[in-house]
């Protein structure tokens, strides 16, 4: 069994140089022996479109958490444009980071986001939010959509990258600015795979707004 001890090492308001210092006192006090891995997560917003940034590095090398986590935390900042709301560290007794897959290029992802648009539209046509006041409307539904893109770094065992919004597009953009980024600082070699992070049995109707003849109705 996989035993994880973890902190909240950093929240927004704290110094942006408190970073590296708070994860090297946390893991110096908590790494023991029987550790075999160590996630840094970082929660975030991209601050133009409100894109939700998030960022999953997972390290063994207790000697590289401060130094990687300060890098990925300004690359956040200024090539992702974030306001890091809090920086969580979790310390693990296996290799935590080779139980999760990421199979997909890009274009399998689009495809799979366009199948899903079809059943959507089937799926939530005649929910009770929607079917009142669609049916002399046009109706669009608007999907959450979970980006997770993993890459390949010499610094950690795995980083990933996961971007929502509701539009792929502008999640791309952010992503190829990021990536660009930390490849440039030598912080990833490569983009390995990407997974979207919620099927359609996991979204529900969220808000439904008419606007004359058409209604959009956001799934989240």
């Amino acid at each position: 069994m996989t035993m994880a001890r973890s902190a909240t090492v950093w929240v927004w308001g704290d110094r942006f140089e408190d970073v590296r210092t708070n994860c090297e006192k946390y893991t110096s006090k908590k790494w023991r022996e029987t550790t075999k891995e160590c996630l840094v997560y970082f929660s975030g917003r991209e601050r133009d479109d409100g894109i939700g940034l998030d960022i999953a590095a997972y390290v063994s090398d207790k000697g590289k958490v401060g130094e990687l986590t300060e890098s990925l935390f300004y690359s956040m900042v200024f090539a992702g444009n974030a306001k890091v709301y809090s920086i969580v560290i979790q310390l693990f007794e296996d290799i935590f980071s080779s139980k999760e897959a990421y199979p997909d290029s890009l274009e399998e992802v689009e495809k799979k986001l366009r199948e899903q648009e079809e059943i959507i539209a089937k799926k939530f046509i005649n929910d009770p939010k929607v079917k009142g006041v669609a049916r002399v409307r046009k109706v669009n539904f608007i999907q959450q959509i979970n980006l997770l893109c993993e890459m390949e770094s010499e610094y950690a065992n795995k980083i990933v990258v996961e971007l929502i919004h509701e539009d792929f597009e502008k999640i791309k953009d952010l992503l190829n600015n990021l990536c660009e980024e930390l490849i440039e600082k030598g912080l990833v070699k490569r983009i390995t795979g990407y997974k979207l992070g919620r099927s359609v049995d996991e979204l529900e109707v969220g808000e439904v707004d008419i606007w004359g003849d058409e209604v959009l109705v956001w799934l989240v």
